[in-house]
C-alpha cells in the first residue's frame, strides 16, 4: 500500500469518526434539552430540512465539478492523442526519408 492510499484511507476514517462524534454529541444534547416535545420535533424537522437542502446543493455542485473535470480530461486526452499521432507520423516520415538517402 502506498503513502497516497494510506493518506486517503486515514482521511475517510478521520471524517467518519468526526461525523459519528458530532452525531453522538448532537443526539445527547437533544435528549438533555429541557424543551417541550412539540417544539423539539419542529426544530428537528427544520434542522433535517436544512441539512437535506445543504446536502442536495453539495451533491449538485459535486456533480457539476465532476462533469467539468470529465470534459476537461476528454479534451486533454484528445490533444495528447493528436500530439502522439503527429509524432508517429513525423517519425514514419523521417524513417522513409532516411531509408531513401542511403
Amino acid at each position: 500500500m502506498d503513502d497516497q492510499t494510506t493518506h486517503n484511507d486515514s482521511g475517510w476514517v478521520n471524517s467518519f469518526v468526526f461525523i459519528a462524534g458530532f452525531l453522538l454529541g448532537a443526539g445527547t444534547a437533544i435528549l438533555l434539552t429541557p424543551e417541550p416535545g412539540t417544539h423539539l420535533r419542529n426544530r428537528l424537522a427544520r434542522g433535517a430540512k436544512t441539512a437535506q437542502d445543504e446536502f442536495s446543493d453539495m451533491a449538485s455542485q459535486t456533480k457539476e465539478a465532476v462533469h467539468a473535470w470529465s470534459e476537461e480530461a476528454k479534451k486533454t486526452m484528445k490533444q495528447a492523442a493528436t500530439r502522439v499521432n503527429s509524432a508517429v507520423d513525423a517519425t514514419k516520415q523521417a524513417v522513409k526519408t532516411d531509408s531513401f538517402d542511403e
